[in-house]
């Protein structure tokens, strides 16, 4: 009979050494694998690794790519420090992002430490108390070829040539002059990508950037010139305040670009831009533009003409989202009548069409309807409620509008509805007037405390479109468009 002492360390042996082959395994990983298997740690996890053995004693102090923030429960300075101390190989990406404000001498020290290095992405975001003046020694990183800076004073010296590597640049919330950007800009000449948000001390800028392929421009901005952006493919624009005049030339200038694709106009850019493109078409059409997002008040007949202005002159038009954006309350009748008078319009290409912030006024029903009857192509739509639904009476569309609006529709999807009257009308309203050609409906309530009225009227669907894929989707999970909903998960309640 064997000794039970003698079997348990046996066994604890066996699982020693198990433990021991399974880390000689990692140990003997390639350095390309050990390093992206710690990237995806927190730093503080990272420094760890080195109890595991003599061999991991300092592999974390090789890492190419050091994040700190203020989740490692350490003192930010403290820990910086102490990784740039014993940090023994090249480093290729540096990024802090910390409340806890540290002290401008620190962070002068550590940008001194890392030109030594090859740094190609930089990012610092020092939220909070005052801005950091960016250390002069920071410009002498030739190699970057990512760079963003939040809450920071740019001023470059007289010295500086630029950043000859750099493709993408991201300021935010960045005190600089309208001189210094654009100069820093022009001396950039590989910049692709550029995010201009809530700069301080600014109010015009000259972007010249011959490789630029997106832009996205948000805040106070009176004027934004851009010079030698033919390759720009992605815009967005999002001004707090802008003179129609500047925002009016800005906007034809976009659409005078060979490759732009995308384009989006938040805030309230569309009513500046209104009083200079109703009257007449842009200069030319946009032959590449296949996306549009707009922020546009329904009710407001300039900045409806405006909005097929722009549509009429993108031929190639794919995708439309719309974010109603609501104002003063205005006789719509005008706007009414516009949209009637033009439904002899079509826009051929357009094939989805997204409406955030419905609440169910005549006027937004009145521009839905316009794109469904002049959009032979429209196979999605989408339609998110606002939280403020207005009651509404959906009798003004006849049977024969109802059906023309609707025969061409391959997928109808309604999220943030919370069950009261007027969005059971509106629903019922797209149930009954899809077609049998409908593949997918998709339904995603604001919460799971919705009027049972809205499910009433689902057997009565089945029936009418055996072919037709019905959802309801989890109120809480985060759907960012129609073909995502379309996979199978868990989270996904099928009704049926």
């Amino acid at each position: 009979m064997s000794d039970p002492k003698k079997t348990i360390q046996s066994n604890s042996c066996l699982i020693e050494k198990k433990k021991m082959d399974q880390l000689d395994k990692l140990s003997n990983l390639p350095t390309g694998v050990t390093h992206q298997i710690l990237s995806y740690l927190p730093i503080k996890q990272a420094v760890r690794t080195s109890i595991l053995s003599s061999d991991w004693r300092y592999k974390w102090a090789q890492l190419p790519c050091l994040v700190f923030d203020d989740k490692s429960g350490y003192p930010i300075a403290k820990a910086v420090d102490h990784v740039l101390l014993l940090h023994s190989g090249r480093i290729d990406t540096f990024k802090l992002s910390t409340f806890n404000y540290p002290a401008h001498r620190d962070i002068d020290k550590w940008i001194a430490h890392l030109s030594r290095n090859n740094v190609k992405v930089f990012v610092l975001k020092v939220w909070k108390q005052s801005p950091y003046n960016v250390f002069s020694g920071f410009f002498s990183f030739k190699d970057l070829t990512h760079l963003e800076l939040c809450n920071c004073l740019l001023k470059p010296p007289t010295t500086f040539k630029g950043f000859r590597m750099l493709k993408s640049l991201h300021l935010q919330e960045v005190k600089v002059s309208g001189n210094v950007l654009g100069k820093l800009i022009a001396c950039c000449p590989q910049l692709e990508r550029i995010i201009l948000c809530d700069l301080k001390g600014i109010t015009d800028v000259t972007i010249d950037a011959p490789s630029i392929r997106f832009l996205r421009v948000k805040g106070s901005f009176e004027d934004v010139q851009l010079a030698n952006t033919l390759n720009l493919v992605d815009v967005s624009i999002d001004w707090k305040q802008v003179s129609t005049i500047s925002s009016g030339k800005l906007l034809r200038y976009f659409f005078e670009l060979p490759r732009i694709e995308r384009l989006t106009l938040k805030d309230g850019f569309l009513e500046y831009a209104a009083g200079s493109l109703t009257k007449k078409l842009l200069p030319k059409p946009c032959l590449c533009l296949n996306f549009l997002s707009i922020r546009i008040r329904l009710n407001n007949l300039d900045e409806i003409l405006t909005a097929i202005h722009l549509m009429r002159s993108a031929p190639a038009l794919q995708e439309l989202n719309i974010l109603v954006r609501k104002g003063e309350e205005t006789n719509d009748g005008e706007a009414t009548y516009c949209l009637s008078d033009k439904q002899n319009w079509e826009f051929t290409q357009l094939q989805r069409v997204k409406v955030t912030g419905f609440s169910g006024v005549k006027a937004e029903v009145d521009f839905i309807e316009f794109l469904l009857l002049t959009s032979p192509g429209l196979q999605e739509l989408e339609i998110s409620f606002c939280q403020d639904v207005e009651e509404v009476d959906f009798s003004w569309l006849d049977d024969n509008q109802k059906t023309c609006a609707f025969t061409q529709l391959r997928v109808v999807k309604v999220t943030g509805f919370s069950g009261v009257k007027a969005e059971v009308d509106f629903i019922r309203f797209l149930l009954s007037s899809t077609s049998q050609m409908l593949e997918k409906i998709i339904l995603q309530p604001a919460s799971a405390k919705v009027n049972w009225e809205v499910f009433k009227l689902l057997p009565a669907f089945r029936r009418d479109s055996l072919h037709a894929d019905l959802k309801l989707l989890d109120p809480s999970i985060h759907v960012q468009d129609s073909d995502d909903s379309s996979s199978d998960s868990d989270s996904d309640m099928d009704y049926w």
